[in-house]
């Protein structure tokens, strides 16, 4: 027996349980994996969305690039989110669930411009990995970089899940393999992993499952980045309901992977002084049951989200029992307004039912208006 065989092996002598996805190369671990006996216990999916558009579905967006640290990071994690999925009905709790994704740029028929390049992710409840390497040109055939990948990505499962590790592929003197780790608090990992509701991030840096004073106000955001308006409507937020207002962010997206631990930890950390609600709770009528009693603090665009039956599975019926619940749960949303097309629209410009008139409260424009969003500080960013 080899000693990746050996690896292999072990992987699936450990509790592990892992989902894979790999696209522009990678593709000999699946059978370097299935290869050795054992698999059905710990193998949950390998999928190989090598088509553009496939990869855009698996990850319900299309990425900026196709081989990028950004994108093999959101490959892992929707991985990841599968293995929890299928695991839900095993014995595995998924806090043993790994998500492992290689994007790469190989050797091909024709002649590549760019580097041959090799990006891996693995993604636990835990902790995040990324692993690069870029392969001296024309050192190699097709075949033989397709074996360094599959070789440095079973390196990377058994780091990712602390097993005995083969030893890295054999390199060439002008190649290095990089390496980066991020690991989150024992709270964080336990939110992820399904055992507490929420986990909150303290001004001291504290991370823990409980506040001292209950918020009687939450802003929800991805804070991708955190802004001045942000923290301006916060304290507005708080003179107008009379209480402590806090943030929320939420590691789970409706429609997008969840935020990987890298993003949780530069999110959360940009939080210095005001407490930061981090949950798993997409919808706010989620929220609203993690929160009852509480008022969201929201922008127009949030508002128009909530009154849209499209985001309801396109129906209207639906859309009203998430506002009923919310609503019976003593939630409301004081909403600010905010600039569309070129006009500051509020909670008045959209249709709001009838019976749900008492669930929006608006901030007058005197009160708040701040013209700038996360989006826009990306943008500007990416063009300098």
């Amino acid at each position: 027996m080899t000693t990746s065989q050996q690896a292999i092996q072990k992987l699936y002598e450990s509790p592990w349980q892992i989902a894979l996805c790999l696209t522009g190369g990678g593709s000999r671990i699946a059978s370097d994996l299935l290869s050795v006996p054992g698999a059905s216990t710990t193998v949950l999916d390998i999928s190989i969305p090598y088509a553009n558009a496939s990869l855009s579905k698996y990850l319900g967006q299309a990425p900026d690039q196709f081989c990028s640290r950004e994108t093999s990071l959101k490959m892992a994690t929707a991985a990841w989110q599968k293995a929890v999925q299928l695991s839900s009905s095993s014995d595995s709790h998924s806090s043993h669930c790994l998500g492992i994704s290689c994007t790469a740029s190989l050797a091909s028929s024709t002649l590549k411009r760019g580097d041959h390049r090799i990006w891996i992710a693995t993604e636990s409840a835990s902790s995040s990995q990324v692993v690069s390497l870029v392969l001296k040109k024309g050192h190699r055939s097709r075949v033989e970089e397709e074996a360094v990948a599959a070789d440095l990505m079973l390196y990377a499962i058994c780091e990712a899940g602390n097993l005995p590790s083969p030893e890295l592929p054999t390199l060439h003197v002008d190649e290095t393999v990089t390496i980066e780790i991020e690991t989150v608090d024992p709270f964080i990992a336990e939110l992820r992993a399904g055992r507490h509701a929420v986990a909150w991030a303290l001004s001291n840096k504290e991370v823990t499952d409980t506040i001292p004073e209950p918020p009687r106000g939450l802003l929800p955001g991805s804070f991708n980045p955190v802004h001045v308006g942000h923290h301006k409507l916060r304290g507005v937020a708080e003179e107008l309901i009379g209480g402590p207002v806090y943030f929320e962010l939420s590691l789970v997206n409706a429609d997008k992977p969840p935020l990987n631990n890298f993003e949780i930890e530069q999110r959360r950390h940009q939080f210095d002084d005001i407490p930061l609600a981090l949950t798993a709770a997409p919808l706010f009528v989620d929220k609203a049951r993690l929160f009852p009693g509480t008022t969201f603090v929201i922008g127009y665009d949030t508002a128009a989200r909530i009154l849209d039956p499209h985001f309801y599975n396109s129906s209207e019926a639906e859309m009203q029992s998430s506002l009923e619940a919310i609503g019976s749960l003593g939630c409301c949303f004081l909403v600010a307004g905010r600039v569309t097309d070129s006009e500051f629209q509020t909670i008045n410009d959209l249709p709001v039912p009838g019976e749900f008139h008492d669930l929006f409260v608006p901030i007058p424009e005197k009160q708040f208006r701040e013209d700038i969003s996360s989006s826009g500080i990306r943008n500007a960013a990416n063009t300098e």
